[in-house]
């Protein structure tokens, strides 16, 4: 018992009074790299719908919609990573097909700011920059598809009218037609 005490002891003072040198430089890689670790999020503005189904099932509200100018998508997502705990509900929830709206990248990431410090917590945001030309483009996709709409309901309501006309045309007739002739 004793020597297993004075072990102990010996083996404590060796590790107070040797000093060592660290293995890994944390701040250039990673303490540990977590296998269950799915990655940044990547977000894909031009295929996302604006469900708000990635929101929804988020458990730690750590995804916000950032709404657009246009009417499909009406909002894109954007992750807050700082609260974020990297489940991958949003990936999976995504409807959109076959490519994921908003995916985990894989990989890892460093979650210290470029100066080591958490005063801004803006540098933990998956912002999505949507390009104002996309934007324009996408408006005039809208409007060509409300004109072509407009066109064929237009049509439709003429084509009816002319329907509408000659089935009260034939019925003129059928009235005016001398009652001799039938048999």
């Amino acid at each position: 018992m004793l020597f297993q005490i004075s072990e102990r002891v010996l083996r404590v003072l060796k590790a107070v009074t040797e000093p060592r040198e660290a293995i890994k430089d944390v701040v250039k890689e990673p303490a540990h790299k977590s296998p269950v670790f799915r990655g940044r999020h990547v977000v894909r503005y031009d295929i996302c719908t604006g469900c708000d189904a990635c929101n929804k099932i988020c458990p730690v509200d750590a995804i916000k919609m950032k709404p657009l100018p246009i009417k499909r998508p009406n909002k894109v997502p954007e992750v807050n990573l700082a609260i974020c705990i990297f489940c991958g509900l949003c990936e999976d929830v995504c409807p959109t097909k076959p490519e994921k709206a908003i995916k985990l990248s894989g990989g890892d990431i460093e979650m210290i700011t470029h100066d080591g410090t958490h005063d801004t917590l803006e540098n933990f945001w998956v912002r999505v920059d949507v390009p104002e030309e996309w934007i324009e483009k996408k408006k005039k996709e809208e409007e060509e598809k409300a004109r072509k709409k407009a066109e064929m309901l237009a049509k439709k309501k003429a084509e009816a009218e002319a329907k509408k006309k000659a089935e009260a045309e034939a019925k003129k007739q059928e009235s005016e037609a001398p009652k001799g002739e039938e048999k």
